[in-house]
């Protein structure tokens, strides 16, 4: 069988998380050649270094484009854009590729799909539509649509917004959101297994996780008050929270070095982990009281635990929030008042029957049983995108 060379790019360890199965899933298709093109965060050591997180994994065929910045202002950005579009044209150069399968709107994904445009690869997005109005993810993720020729959707509103754009009603399908397939699949750490490996004790603290990332529309000056603001309110509660590595965004290695000063001064209230992992991540979503900060995780997957979120500033702004997330600014009173809201006896039963509207964790096999339908070898039906 002449089988479809695939490549899926995997900018870090959110989207790698999200994707691994759909990864496991392509790997054992008789059909697909499944390649791995790791990029952005998963080469920095800072950020965990990942890619030997996918190295071990077991799949094979792992091409790596080192494309992460060196610092984090917008230039540094921008020259990482630009030394990843030079690599993945030479990637796609050296093997005759059939599809290229991305994940939602990192930058990474500009150097990856404007070569894909050039050399004639059909693109298949995933969570596209969505809409993000604090960070310039918004204008990368719609950019993608238009170079993608296939769109797998999290939610009907989204697939709508993708019709809207101009794309093909009978190549926009709606497939619920892969984080979901994760919490139905991975078996969850026991308590005390979580808490030997986070170094927490999940048993007897209030435990909070929190994630913040840089909100990319705002200033960059801006970044350095918004997390002092965040974890200030933070440290005045009586939880005890689990802070994650902000991502590679500009500011983002700001982020980090602030959040440090704060773990150093208040080891009794907060414990830093670079890269939990996506099985201890979700075990401690499942544990843990509360979310705080502005990762889409806050957003998808958090439904599935009932977990209480405190959603903060723009970042997610635009994005269809289930009834569990009480969005708030970034001022130091409103997350304190809003955490109060989040953590009440009324809320919580508020949440207690809730079903999360972004899937039913079957999201991979969809997509592949798509993908399978289509006839990805004839690229001229394929390309020439026609209503």
């Amino acid at each position: 069988m002449n089988k479809i060379k695939t490549i899926v790019i995997t900018t870090g360890r959110a989207d790698y998380g999200l994707l691994c199965p759909l990864l496991k899933l392509l790997s054992e298709h008789e059909k697909f050649d499944l390649h791995i093109a790791a990029t952005g965060s998963h080469t920095s050591h800072s950020q965990g270094y990942t890619l030997a997180e996918i190295k071990k994994s077991g799949f094979k065929n792992i091409d790596v484009v080192d494309m992460c910045p060196e610092n984090d202002k917008e230039h540094d950005i921008c020259l990482a854009i630009s030394k990843g579009l030079s690599q993945f044209s030479q990637l796609y150069k050296s093997k005759k590729t059939d599809l290229i399968i991305v994940l939602g709107d990192r930058y990474e994904l500009w150097s990856a799909c404007m070569p894909a445009v050039v050399y004639k690869i059909p693109i298949a997005h995933i969570h596209g539509g969505e809409s993000t109005y604090g960070v310039i993810d918004d204008s990368i993720r719609h950019s993608i649509t238009k170079m993608s020729q296939f769109h797998f959707a999290s939610i009907v509103d989204y697939a709508n917004r993708i019709i809207y754009m101009g794309e093909n009603p009978k190549n926009v399908f709606v497939v619920g959101a892969l984080g979901i397939d994760n919490i139905i699949n991975i078996p969850l750490m026991a308590v005390d297994e979580l808490s030997e490996f986070t170094k927490v004790d999940f048993k007897n603290k209030d435990v909070a996780i929190m994630t913040y990332h840089p909100v990319t529309l705002d200033d960059y000056s801006m970044a350095v008050n918004q997390i002092i603001e965040v974890i200030e309110a933070i440290i005045k509660t009586n939880l005890f929270t689990i802070i994650t590595m902000p991502n590679t965004d500009p500011a983002g290695k700001t982020i980090y070095e602030k959040i440090m000063e704060y773990v150093l001064k208040f080891p009794e209230k907060l414990r830093f982990i670079k890269n939990l992992g996506q099985k201890a991540y979700l075990s401690s979503m499942y544990y843990s009281k509360l979310m705080i900060g502005n990762s889409s995780s806050g957003i998808i997957e958090s439904a599935s635990f009932k977990l209480p979120v405190v959603n903060i500033g723009d970042r997610q702004a635009g994005r269809l929030k289930p009834e569990n997330v009480i969005s708030c600014q970034c001022k130091q009173n409103e997350i304190l008042c809003t955490i109060q809201k989040a953590l009440s006896k009324d809320f919580i039963n508020s949440i207690s029957e809730l079903i999360n509207p972004y899937g039913d964790g079957k999201t991979a096999p969809r997509i592949v049983k798509i993908l399978d339908s289509i006839d990805i070898k004839k690229k001229s039906n394929i390309l020439k995108k026609v209503l």
